[in-house]
């Protein structure tokens, strides 16, 4: 079955269904930013926010609606790539003769990094939600088992679009948990100020928390949707883009405060972001918590390597659409491949699922995003007559995440070998 017969008879059980219609046009206007946004709330997300929250209290929540405009900018451009369908793996491997393709390779397997993690974490909730299972290693295995199943399946912009909700649902309720506690709304607002310190978790985490909320594999996933999507007009992927972007930081910022107010300082743990819906809601909260980072666990590692699944077959010189033969392939392969690496990782290390969380997005943020960044900058220009202010906007994006990243690539280094 095609990629377009399947998204069809997927859309007619759609219209089957009461409200199926509408439920149907929802998707169509708004999937695209749902997938980007499941990626991006994944479990290095959820971890991240947390350890945030709780050990620098309200102080990095500027991190937050910094992200929000540089995520805008980025999606802009790939949003322009998208109308003209010239993905932007294909202009770095034209832009950069020499050295091109082994770049896009590259970085499409540095975002692999993400699914290592994702997997040692639903690995470690299903061993959690598993009594019998008991078992980590297992866990991963099967985490990864499922994610090749859903990609095989053919529908999984339905999944995806099904368990973001779901996800969506369960750390959306934290702005719910806001209501009943007593929150220092002064030192919120405080906490919306830029600053920075010397202290290396705290550089640290700045760039974790932009390396996992400005999402670079997301950009690669866009500008070579249009097959797919068909949109030809640059406003349907900003409408699309903001609702995704706004709804993820907006739980983000909800999960940041709630942990700032709630949880002590110190060590993450694997439950330790849902203790606050347990003490308030009750120990099953717990259980539906961990549930919800298993499934946003999967759905961003497998997600993620959408991008990657574009990027290898089109660094090869091939035209790939969304799910066909080569874009599986790549995105099952990459799948086996960050599975069996988590595995070791966690054996032979110090890593546990809850660092791999928070440091792979990190080491993604430093040299993965602004390698993407200036790739989109020289990109847009090439196939759109960029006006000056935007050009002005689009450097300055790339300018801050570039300076982000050199004056943390030390302290992330340094907290790197301090685990292991």
């Amino acid at each position: 079955m095609s990629e377009k017969s399947a998204s069809s008879s997927t859309s007619a059980v759609v219209d089957a269904v009461p409200g199926g219609e509408a439920i149907h046009g929802a998707l169509y206007r708004y999937g695209l930013g749902v997938l980007f946004a499941a990626n991006v709330f994944g479990a290095g997300s959820v971890y991240i926010l947390a350890d945030a929250g709780a050990n620098f209290a309200f102080s990095l929540l500027w991190v937050l609606p910094l992200a929000f405009l540089i995520d805008i900018a980025l999606h802009d451009m790939s949003a322009r790539l998208a109308v003209a369908d010239e993905p932007l793996a294909d202009y770095i491997v034209d832009a950069v003769p020499i050295g091109g393709r082994a770049l896009v390779i590259a970085i499409s397997l540095m975002s692999a990094l993400w699914a290592v993690s994702n997997y040692a974490v639903a690995g470690a909730a299903l061993a959690w939600l598993l009594p019998g299972l008991d078992n980590v290693i297992v866990g991963i295995v099967l985490a990864g088992g499922t994610g090749i199943a859903i990609v095989q399946l053919k529908v999984y912009d339905r999944i995806e679009a099904a368990i973001a909700a779901a996800v969506f649902a369960v750390f959306g309720s934290y702005g719910l948990l806001l209501a009943g506690l007593d929150v220092p709304w002064q030192s919120v607002a405080a906490g919306l100020q830029p600053a920075l310190n010397s202290d290396i978790g705290y550089l640290t985490t700045v760039i974790a928390l932009l390396g996992t909320t400005v999402y670079w594999p997301n950009f690669f996933i866009q500008s070579s949707i249009q097959p797919t999507k068909e949109w030809t007009d640059v406003w349907k992927y900003r409408r699309d883009n903001a609702a995704g972007i706004a709804t993820t930081l907006l739980i983000g910022s909800f999960v940041m405060i709630v942990s700032a107010v709630t949880l002590a300082q110190g060590d993450m743990t694997l439950t330790g972001p849902g203790q606050p819906l347990a003490d308030i809601i009750g120990q099953g909260a717990l259980l539906v918590f961990m549930i919800a980072v298993f499934l946003a666990s999967i759905t961003s590692a497998t997600g993620t390597l959408f991008g990657a699944g574009f990027m290898i077959p089109q660094s090869m010189g091939a035209h790939t659409v969304f799910g066909d033969f080569r874009f599986r392939r790549t995105v099952i392969g990459l799948i086996t491949v960050s599975a069996a690496t988590a595995l070791p990782l966690l054996v032979y290390t110090g890593f546990g699922p809850v660092e791999m969380a928070i440091i792979m997005p990190a080491v993604n943020g430093a040299i993965g995003l602004p390698v993407t960044v200036f790739a989109l900058i020289g990109a847009v220009n090439r196939f759109y007559d960029i006006e000056w202010y935007e050009n002005a906007a689009f450097v300055a994006a790339g300018l801050v995440l570039l300076i982000g990243s050199a004056t943390t690539i030390q302290s992330l280094y340094e907290t790197i070998v301090g685990i292991l």
